[in-house]
């Protein structure tokens, strides 16, 4: 009895092993292709990974993570053969179908030595036609069974090193390729490539657990997390605050903390604001910017009481969470327009 439990924790340990690695590899795959991203869903209807582009096309993935990936080499053909029957009937059974990738933590995803050395290290993928001809009979082989194969033109292979119960280590790669996307926006700081990496982590683990699969991750909703980072209440202007001439500023920006965030993750509750904040800057003729900015919050700020509708905040206290967010959005515009233009939204 003692065996059958350890062999089914054993089984229960890979089995979340292998989606939180799905998790990792779905966010480096929305990262290269974030310009041209639409959606993200995790366990859709096709594949583990489904990305629908803005041109109605689609990527499908499947990924497979083995928990000693860097030296357990035993199972990987048989990871290898169930993804490409997988990837051949999601290619046939959707539509307009760009790419076609298997991703998967394993070093050595053939088990062949022609191939071993060129997925060793970084992340690494390789088109169908530059793998070694080895590699290409092994699919080619597989793909002879499936009554109905995929087209090797659209099959990317690609590796990930993820393992170790070391998190640094296990998401060394990962949040390496979330600080470059920061780094490119012009974002990076000592803490933004971290929070991100894990606000994306739970926001798709998330989306996984869904059984609806209709109910997917827009890139409105992937730019969420930055846009709170950037708009850290936390880094508000004395200047600011010192203007709001509030006794409780302290308390009620401590007690509505994660309902700020909640608004600053909207990404057309930022639109509007800019929109209006333009326009009222070009009519402040011969004002300052700090000028410009308090005045716009002092007059515009009745205007997003929407916002917190049926919540029981008192007059008082919305004007003070209010104007905080709107000059916080305001002042940090440069940086939002460098994301919106980044990520082509």
């Amino acid at each position: 009895m003692d065996d059958e439990k350890e062999l089914a924790s054993r089984r229960a340990d890979q089995v979340m092993f292998g989606f939180e690695f799905q998790v990792n590899a779905a966010i480096i795959l929305m990262l290269r292709n974030i310009k041209s991203l639409d959606t993200i869903r995790i366990e859709g209807n096709y594949e583990d990974i489904e990305l629908q582009l803005t041109d109605g096309e689609k990527i499908l993935a499947q990924a497979k993570g083995v928990q000693l990936g860097s030296s357990n080499f035993h199972n990987v053909r048989a990871n290898l053969k169930k993804a490409l029957k997988t990837l051949s009937e999601g290619g046939n059974k959707a539509t307009n179908v760009k790419q076609l990738i298997f991703i998967t933590n394993s070093f050595n995803p053939f088990n062949d030595e022609a191939s071993k050395g060129i997925f060793s290290g970084p992340p690494s993928y390789r088109t169908y036609d530059s793998l070694p001809d080895s590699s290409k009979k092994i699919i080619d082989d597989y793909l002879a069974k499936i009554e109905h194969p995929l087209d090797t033109e659209k099959l990317l292979i690609q590796t990930l090193p993820f393992e170790t119960d070391d998190e640094d280590e296990r998401y060394k790669y990962v949040l390496k390729a979330v600080e470059e996307f920061a780094e490119d926006l012009h974002l990076s700081s000592l803490s933004m490539g971290k929070k991100l990496m894990q606000a994306w982590q739970n926001d798709l683990q998330r989306n996984g657990s869904k059984k609806n699969v209709a109910i997917r991750v827009s890139k409105k909703e992937i730019i969420g997390p930055i846009l709170v980072i950037i708009t850290d209440i936390d880094q508000t202007s004395e200047k600011f605050i010192d203007h709001l001439d509030s006794d409780i500023y302290d308390e009620v920006i401590s007690q509505y903390k994660g309902l700020i965030t909640d608004c600053c993750e909207k990404y057309e509750f930022f639109k509007d604001i800019l929109r209006e904040y333009i326009s009222y800057k070009n009519g402040a003729e011969h004002k300052s910017r700090m000028e410009t900015a308090f005045g716009f919050v002092d007059s515009y700020w009745e205007k997003y009481t929407y916002m917190f509708d049926d919540t029981g905040i008192d007059e008082e206290v919305q004007e003070i969470l209010i104007k905080t967010i709107l000059y916080n959005v305001i002042t940090k515009r440069n940086k939002i327009d460098s994301v919106k233009s980044g990520v082509n939204l």
